[in-house]
């Protein structure tokens, strides 16, 4: 792995010295990135680290959709961009001739004007070569047509917690990321990453690499080392992130698959190591792909079976370095599409896994073994205004299943539902599904229920989910079940002006210790928010938001109240140079009603903040880029509770009142 490193770097100093034709992407995409995500993402009931799906947007960037030969498939991985605006744009060219620019998006009646803003950064038109002289394999040909994306980034706690002050951890404080990709035209891209969680020791404790073809003949997509699998809507196959329900009422629920996508992530586990090729043959597509990985586990010493597989990839301390890479998987499976036109996507698959260690079962529905094979189905029929999608997944017990309709009503007006029935014993070893608890794909049935409505007035997105959980989980002692809603509505009374305003409301079944048991109770849990945004200039930028988060559970009864205020600002005095800032006073009763908020950070990083008991937290993000090649990124954050004495827990404790961090990114673009 090092050596490849050295490989790409001196190809990426090739480069610099014949740095004609230079790239580098500009301030606005991280802008626009940054707010589709603001706008698609809503503050789950969980902290978490979102930089995957922040890498998923970012790759969409670094290879965008040619607008002239765009399938539906294709239009509609673009966040935001549902069927009726995707037909839309298929029908223009259809009837008038390709696009000669992405400005011409403008001029297609009731396509809305400022979404046209938010997906060209997604795509581009090809623009035709004449008159070409030079040889195909022209040295200067291949450098103009080269790009190299170089990133390092440093995270630092400026307190010591726990861990460190007791020397329990092996490592040192800094998170360290780097990653370098290199990539020829849109038909070859190579890629090597490495990290270290802070507490860890070696520098590329995590590392992956890959070489990935695209469109080279009759091969549609290859992957040689480390890859990912899309298929159908995540039952069987999925990239080990997702977008949650949200804000968006449409672009969750209904997925559009990559077959075959390259590893470019820093999660450390629920991909393939190994090769998968994809074959292009009339209208079929062939794929067959092969792993051999080794993933994190916790075995028992006696009988060797698996207890449980940990995904956070932490390597600190001593059990946590004896858990690593402590079981393999070897995968083997092929796959079949059949795609007609942008109407009709059929797709097939099979594949055989087998563990070097045995599922510990302890239950009957349980996942047991070490040999599994998985066969799956999938379709998406997309008729003028109707389209129906699904997939069906059989573990060799059960099947599993979500099943969705969509309807075009009008240019204005998207509505979607869906039925998911995961039953108890399906267990996915590499699935994603769609569902209440997002990923969690067994024993939940659920009906989900959404539209979205371009009103004269402003947008308006609204669902209501419907779930059931069939049978005890090691969470909840009894069955359970519950229902939510949501109401998004965003306006612009004015041309600078945004107004939004969210209502939230949750009823569900959840478990509490109430006289030395644990017992299952209703828990009605309701968020308001509002927010205004206003642009001063074409530089600045305000934002202030207000919300409020109530909790109460039936017995013992209850009630806890949560409140957030924040303003922030975004001056952008030139193209080169952004400067982030917010501030937040938030008080909550407990952690119970504690509320989260999504962050600027830096670019490819998105993390999902909790914040609870009573304090203040401030940040500032500075992104700079001196010259064309260069952009640096500064955040210090910090995390003031003026009642407390210590915070978080366990290793992770932090002695006082104050958390503060800095972070430093370079990212170079050739």
């Amino acid at each position: 792995m090092k050596q490849t490193y050295y490989i790409c770097l001196t190809f990426l100093l090739i480069l610099i010295s014949n740095n004609s034709n230079i790239y580098s992407q500009t301030d606005s995409s991280y802008l626009k990135t940054e707010e589709i995500l603001d706008d698609i993402l809503q503050e789950p009931a969980g902290e978490s680290d979102n930089s995957d799906l922040y890498d998923q947007l970012e790759q969409l960037l670094l290879n965008p959709i040619n607008l002239n030969e765009a399938t539906l498939e294709d239009l509609l991985q673009i966040p935001e961009l549902d069927i009726s605006t995707a037909r839309l744009i298929l029908d223009h060219r259809k009837r008038y001739g390709n696009f000669f620019s992405l400005g011409e998006l403008n001029a297609i009646p009731n396509l809305d004007k400022n979404l046209v803003k938010r997906i060209t950064p997604f795509l581009y038109v090809q623009k035709k070569q004449t008159n070409i002289q030079q040889e195909p394999n022209n040295f200067e040909t291949v450098i103009s047509n080269s790009e190299v994306i170089f990133r390092n980034r440093f995270i630092n706690e400026l307190q010591n917690n726990e861990g460190f002050l007791t020397n329990k951890f092996e490592g040192t404080k800094p998170k360290l990321y780097n990653r370098i990709l290199a990539k020829y035209s849109s038909h070859l891209q190579v890629g090597y990453l490495a990290e270290k969680d802070a507490g860890e020791s070696a520098i590329d404790e995590f590392s992956t690499f890959h070489i990935a073809f695209n469109d080279i003949g009759f091969v549609y997509k290859a992957v040689i080392m480390d890859y990912l699998l899309e298929f159908g809507q995540g039952l069987t196959f999925w990239t080990p992130y997702a977008f949650p329900k949200g804000a968006d009422a449409i672009y969750p629920v209904n997925r559009t698959d990559r077959i075959i996508k390259p590893y470019t992530s820093s999660t450390e586990n629920n991909f393939f190591r190994g090769a998968a090729a994809t074959f292009n043959v009339g209208n079929f597509l062939f794929s067959g792909f092969y792993s051999f990985n080794y993933f994190d586990a916790n075995i028992d010493s006696v009988t060797g079976e698996i207890t449980s597989t940990p995904e956070d990839g932490l390597h600190r301390t001593q059990n946590e370095i004896r858990r690593r890479k402590s079981a393999n998987e070897k995968m083997l499976g092929g796959r079949i599409d059949y795609r007609l036109g942008n109407y009709l996507n059929l797709g097939a698959l099979y594949y055989h896994s087998s563990l070097s260690n045995p599922f510990q079962s302890s239950g009957i529905f349980d996942i047991s073994g070490n040999e599994f094979d998985y066969s799956a189905f999938s379709y998406n029929l997309s008729l003028n205004r109707l389209a129906f999608s699904g997939e069906f997944s059989y573990n060799g017990i059960s099947v599993a299943s979500i099943n969705i309709f969509q309807i075009l009503i009008s240019k204005a007006f998207t509505f979607i539902t869906s039925f998911r029935n995961y039953p108890r014993n399906f267990y996915s070893l590499h699935g994603f599904g769609f569902g209440e608890r997002n990923g969690a794909t067994n024993n939940e049935v659920g009906i989900y229920t959404g539209f979205k409505w371009r009103t004269p007035i402003g947008l308006l997105n609204f669902y209501y989910d419907q779930f059931k959980f069939p049978y005890a989980t090691f969470y909840n002692p009894t069955p359970s079940n519950g229902d939510e809603y949501l109401l998004d509505f965003l306006t612009k009374p004015i041309r600078r002006l945004e107004l939004r305003s969210r209502y939230k409301y949750e009823n569900k079944d959840v478990p509490v210790a109430f006289d030395n048991l644990k017992q299952v109770v209703k828990r009605i849990r309701q968020v308001i928010r509002g927010e205004i945004i206003y642009s001063v200039s074409n530089r600045i930028r305000l934002r202030g938001r207000f919300e409020y988060n109530s909790f109460r559970i039936s017995q013992p009864s209850g009630k806890e109240n949560g409140y957030l205020i924040f303003q922030d600002i975004r001056y952008s005095p030139t193209d080169n140079f952004n400067l982030y800032g917010r501030i937040i006073f938030f008080k909550t009763d407990s952690f119970n009603s504690a509320i989260y908020e999504y962050e600027n950070n830096l670019t490819g990083v998105l993390t999902n903040i909790a914040l609870f008991g009573q304090g203040i937290r401030w940040y500032l993000l500075v992104r700079f880029r001196p010259i064309r090649l260069i952009t640096l990124s500064v955040k210090y954050a910090e995390t003031y509770k003026p009642d407390e004495i210590s915070l978080g827990s366990g290793n992770n404790s932090i002695p006082g009142n104050t958390d503060n961090t800095i972070s430093l990114q370079l990212d170079l673009n050739l």
